[in-house]
């Protein structure tokens, strides 16, 4: 399974020029946003000659109060050919959403595919998961008339890593549907938002192909690093006013010996962990695409464990 990096364009640092990095996800919001840049390459830009994923910015563009226009998407996918694909702008449904609210925004969101996809032919649908999930295979259906080499599948978030405000048993239910709809769909599937050292190892063995994460460069903003394993630890020095704990010494240990052990290319600098958000950035970055440690927290632990013995026991009855 691959990990994609989210990054905004003008990324401090980029990690891909320390070590290898699989796929990056850039964020059309942001290139609207620097709209007199005059470059047409997205890997120019970036410095990168991998593959670059390109989001639609649908929700920075509604967290700003700002209602997308799917024409003015459609250009800044047109001005950037060598992305590889291109994301829909979809419309994310609340957990709290009623019937018609939910599916009105997937109903927009399956008219700006249909729109984007007569444009370009590496558009990818987005479904959000909801708890309602009937609505959501109804509208998945959708968009598989349109055989789409991959289906990227989000709204996750609130489910699997927040869990507040959702019904109960909402992290087993939403993984669940991911499975569902890998096995019955036999395509490729990407996960929107949640890759982290805690759930990659969950995503892996349910063969899911990718997801990706911004939380490299964010955590390291907070001072934080991400542990492999799972879990974060503020190492910056600066009082703690909410999240994460403290890295002890025994937590520095442990990180140390994870990067030393996979190959971490600037371990000599490690010292510089406290003082340097850009080496941070680095190291959380290489955690989040390398730590595939079974989760070392009790519930995403058991959550592995059962879809673990789930995957096994069906393979031997196939056998």
């Amino acid at each position: 399974m691959r990990v994609i990096l989210g990054t905004p364009i003008n990324s401090r640092p980029k990690p891909w020029l320390y070590f290898h990095v699989p796929a990056l996800m850039v964020n059309a919001y942001d290139i609207i946003k620097n709209k007199d840049r005059k470059e047409h390459t997205i890997k120019n830009i970036l410095q990168y000659d991998g593959e670059v994923w390109m989001d639609s910015g649908g929700y920075q563009f509604l967290r700003h109060g700002k209602i997308p226009d799917i024409e003015d998407l459609s250009r800044v996918y047109d001005k950037f050919w060598d992305v590889r694909y291109y994301l829909n702008l979809d419309y994310p449904p609340s957990p709290t959403d009623s019937d018609n609210e939910l599916r009105i925004k997937l109903e927009k969101s399956l008219r700006n595919y249909e729109y984007l996809i007569k444009r370009f032919d590496n558009v990818l649908p987005v479904i959000h998961y909801h708890w309602k999930e009937q609505v959501t295979i109804k509208y998945l259906l959708k968009y598989l008339d349109y055989n789409p080499e991959c289906i990227a599948i989000g709204g996750l978030v609130p489910y699997v890593l927040i869990s507040k405000g959702v019904p109960r048993n909402s992290r087993r239910l939403a993984l669940e549907f991911l499975l569902k709809v890998k096995r019955e769909t036999k395509t490729c599937i990407h996960v929107l938002g949640l890759g982290s050292p805690i759930i990659n190892p969950i995503l892996k063995i349910m063969n899911m192909d990718s997801t990706d994460t911004s939380t490299w460069r964010v955590k390291a903003a907070y001072g934080k690093v991400v542990m492999p394993g799972g879990g974060e630890r503020h190492v910056s020095g600066r009082a703690i006013s909410f999240g994460g704990k403290k890295a002890s010494s025994e937590d520095l240990m442990r990180l140390y010996e994870f990067l030393n052990r996979t190959g971490f290319p600037i371990l000599d600098r490690f010292e510089d962990l406290q003082s340097s958000f850009e080496y941070r950035a680095l190291i959380n970055a290489w955690v989040v695409l390398n730590s595939y440690e079974i989760p070392n927290t009790g519930v995403f632990r058991r959550i592995y464990e059962e879809f673990a013995n789930k995957l096994i026991a069906e393979e031997i009855t196939k056998e």
